[in-house]
């Protein structure tokens, strides 16, 4: 029997890596194939941007250093990325040239079981083939978190380090507001004491109090390294007293939109 998608993900044996990854690649295509404009777009323009989103997270794992990031656990994500966006309906060439690298590197390394070797070459044939994208656009998965209030935790984007701090959890929402810093090294809880909350400027000119309910947030520890805890138990987050005000309690967002709203 051919090998299918769910066959290679089970093989990789990282079930907690697969599941958030999987989780992903399902969000992002979810609305990228939302509305009517979607019907106008070719498989590989809405792939493209299925696959520009997704790395906007995944990168974290795939441009870390050995030092930062166990190689076998990059190979791992590289190949789970491949077979799930393959699996609904998009490639990108260099995403399959790093899985079938990976491959190689997992059976180098006797890393998984005789399984995974005696099969990989059907895996490598599958990942070459050309995708189909499911007729459905795949549902967006339950956002449970486990992530909790008074968390403070650190977030990368590009290269940039970020920090907000949990306020409640609305629902299976973290309700979050940003520290106002941002930097190009991973940030500690150190480095935020005295720090204000960052606010949104609106078109008066005036900076507002400026908070989100970030679906998506979900596994802590993080599979994919965007985001590390930095303390917990934190009952008060930056001072916003010279925040102006507004009707919103906050702003309805997710992990992907936020990302694209902190890029340099």
């Amino acid at each position: 029997m051919a090998i299918k998608h769910p066959d290679v993900l089970k093989l990789l044996a990282a079930a907690n890596l697969v599941e958030a990854i999987d989780s992903d690649v399902k969000r992002c295509a979810h609305w990228a194939r939302l509305g009517p404009q979607a019907a106008e777009r070719t498989q590989a323009q809405i792939g493209a941007e299925v696959i520009d989103t997704v790395l906007l997270r995944w990168n974290c794992i795939l441009h870390a250093g050995p030092a930062e990031v166990a190689p076998l656990y990059v190979h791992k994500t590289s190949l789970a990325l491949a077979v799930c966006l393959h699996r609904q309906g998009f490639t990108d060439a260099r995403l399959t040239g790093d899985a079938i690298t990976a491959i190689a590197a997992l059976n180098a390394a006797v890393a998984l079981n005789d399984t995974f070797h005696r099969r990989s070459a059907e895996i490598e044939a599958l990942l070459r083939s050309a995708p189909l994208m499911p007729a459905r656009r795949p549902s967006v998965p339950k956002a449970n978190t486990a992530w909790r209030a008074g968390d403070v935790v650190g977030m990368q984007v590009a290269g940039r380090h970020h920090a907000f701090h949990v306020l409640k959890i609305n629902g299976d929402a973290p309700i979050v507001e940003f520290y106002d810093i941002a930097q190009d090294t991973p940030l500690a809880w150190e480095q935020l004491q005295g720090v204000v909350a960052r606010g949104e400027r609106l078109n008066d000119g005036r900076d507002y109090v400026d908070r989100h309910a970030l679906y998506g947030l979900q596994q802590q520890p993080d599979p994919a390294h965007q985001f590390r805890l930095l303390a917990s138990g934190v009952e008060h987050g930056p001072d916003n007293a010279h925040l102006a005000r507004h009707d919103g309690l906050y702003a309805v967002s997710d992990i992907f939109r936020m990302a694209r709203q902190l890029l340099p």
